[in-house]
């Protein structure tokens, strides 16, 4: 590395924030208009830079998601409306879109080999706690928390009988809102799920015995299907499929959701 670049990467470290805001806002308009000209492939590489700048942005994983649908990078366009819906929980755009992906990919897959087993939708618990985000989840907690005890502890001042059994009821409902919200929570997190959850990016992708190209391959995964990564090695990921097939596949061909 010359000592002129050294010097440039050290003055844009330096610069201020508002000078780097414009150059990623500068970058996002680049990507809208290679969008707007059909330029796909050219606007998901400037949608995916101004990413990996820090940017974490529900509107930019949607256009990124866009732009690789367009360009037919189906699996990627999967896994950008799912990162969409990480960080925009039920928004329904993400939502329309993500099914538009997996049916295309169930078409073209059928189109291929004459028939398609494609994921349309997460397991019933997932689905059920996915319009709402952790926050919201945990604020929802705090709040049952607080009717519950609170409830208890009125009542055991009250005096007067009816007062007394409508606050029982009020505790043991808040109690059953707990638990419920307590359990939604633990599932929107994973707690029940080994690994992280992730995107397979390539139809046909292989899963191996071991971290090696040259290892048996137990499967194949499809492309846009979940999957939990359960470690990593050696520039391969150990993952679990939707399907409930374990095996080593390569880093380029599976990708976490919330890196």
């Amino acid at each position: 590395m010359t000592a002129r670049t050294l010097l440039a990467l050290f003055i844009l470290a330096l610069a201020p924030a508002w000078v780097r805001a414009e150059s990623l806002d500068e970058i996002f308009r680049a990507a809208n208009d290679s969008f707007a000209h059909g330029q796909y492939s050219a606007a998901a590489e400037k949608y995916q830079r101004v990413i990996e700048a820090g940017v974490r942005d529900a509107d930019v994983y949607m256009n990124l998601g866009l732009a690789h649908a367009r360009a037919g990078e189906l699996g990627r366009a999967v896994l950008a409306f799912e990162q969409s819906l990480h960080y925009r929980p039920g928004d329904n755009d993400a939502s329309s879109a993500l099914a538009a992906a997996r049916a295309a990919i169930g078409k073209r897959s059928a189109e291929r080999q004459g028939e398609a087993l494609v994921e349309t939708r997460p397991p019933l618990a997932e689905a059920i706690v996915r319009p709402f985000s952790e926050n919201l989840l945990a604020y929802a907690l705090l709040f049952c928390d607080a009717v519950l005890f609170l409830s208890l502890i009125v009542r055991r001042r009250a005096h007067n009988e009816t007062t007394r059994t409508g606050l029982a009821v009020a505790a043991a409902l808040s109690g059953l809102a707990l638990i419920c919200v307590l359990s939604g929570l633990l599932v929107k997190r994973g707690t029940f799920r080994d690994g992280e959850p992730a995107i397979v990016l390539r139809d046909g992708a292989e899963l191996r015995e071991a971290p090696d190209p040259r290892a048996t391959m137990r499967a194949r995964a499809s492309e846009g299907g979940s999957a939990r990564i359960l470690a990593r090695d050696q520039g391969y990921a150990r993952v679990r499929t939707s399907s409930g097939a374990v095996g080593w596949m390569s880093d380029a061909d599976v990708a976490l959701i919330v890196d």
